[in-house]
């Protein structure tokens, strides 16, 4: 066990990673047909094995912590990357010329390549602690340099989401808003308990950048479950059936869209009226002409028929 195991920490990062495992699955099922699907899965999987790697810090023997904390920040090496993917995927119009993609991914492959391997060779975080004391450590030029290059990256798919959501309207103004809002939380924690705790302080508590991470993976589940931020299906006026997911973050997303652009949210709400009604006269003349039905057969099968949808 380690000098200091804390059942906190285990227990947040558990959660933390289940959570975030289960809304890559959400985004992944059934099938990965898009480039944006698989960019989150693989993000989920980076940020879910990160957090494993915590959870071990706080269970394995002392004598394996530098090989632990240089290989267990692999897997957050290319979170950056796979989230500005997501973020210029997302609801783009135009796409950029492919010349520029092309040399911003080969750059960033470059700088995740170099850092990986840095950290492979333990060349990245050094324990400089004892057993039984206080855990600290020293960090390479490498650690400081992926610091800034995951801040600009991360900054980077602010701005893009930023300018979703300013030029956006209905829908997509408020999925890009609530992704906008879901990264604050994490760049938050990675700021306080990534690099200025321990950069400036000394003191190692990456364990609890979970936190933050949690707090936006619940903002992120709303925006995708509600409002099909990745363009997994279209969105039927009135659907059958949702998902249970889906219906408990239902009234936060409709409360949230209503207060960002309240015009579309009432057209939308009018349009859905429109289509429920629509579907009514259809079925109630066709149970007149085909059936012969009464006024009162008639009402009492519409009634089961559309009774959920008139609540």
């Amino acid at each position: 066990m380690s000098f200091n195991p804390s059942g906190e920490i285990i227990l947040l990062n558990a959660i933390s990673s289940l959570l975030i495992f289960l809304l890559g699955l959400y985004v992944l099922y059934p099938i990965p047909n898009r480039k944006i699907q698989r960019y989150f899965g693989f993000l989920c999987l980076c940020i879910g094995f990160w957090f494993q790697s915590f959870i071990l810090r706080e269970i394995v023997p002392f004598q394996f912590y530098n090989w632990l904390i240089n290989w267990g920040l692999i897997p957050s090496i290319p979170i950056p990357y796979f989230l500005y993917k997501i973020t210029t995927s997302y609801n783009q119009k135009q796409e950029e010329p492919q010349s520029i993609i092309y040399k911003f991914d080969i750059i960033n492959i470059i700088f995740i390549g170099f850092f990986i391997i840095h950290a492979l060779c333990l060349q990245t975080l050094v324990v400089k602690s004892k057993e039984g004391e206080k855990f600290f450590f020293e960090s390479a030029y490498t650690y400081k340099v992926l610091l800034v290059y995951a801040l600009i990256v991360t900054l980077l798919s602010l701005t893009q989401l930023g300018k979703n959501a300013i030029k956006e309207k209905g829908r997509a103004k408020t999925n890009a808003l609530l992704l906008f809002l879901g990264l604050i939380p994490p760049i938050i924690s990675i700021l306080l308990f990534i690099y200025i705790r321990p950069s400036i302080f000394g003191l190692f508590s990456g364990g609890y950048t979970a936190i933050g991470f949690f707090f936006g993976t619940l903002i992120w589940s709303i925006a995708i479950l509600n409002c099909d931020a990745f363009q997994l299906k279209s969105i039927d006026p009135l659907p059958r059936e949702y998902r249970l997911l889906t219906k408990l973050t239902m009234p936060v997303f409709n409360l949230f869209y209503s207060m960002v652009d309240k015009k579309s949210w009432m057209s939308e709400v009018f349009s859905r009226k429109i289509y429920l009604m629509k579907l009514i006269i259809i079925k109630e003349n066709e149970l007149k002409s085909d059936y012969g039905y009464s006024v009162i057969k008639r009402s009492s099968i519409l009634a089961r028929i559309f009774g959920e949808h008139l609540k």
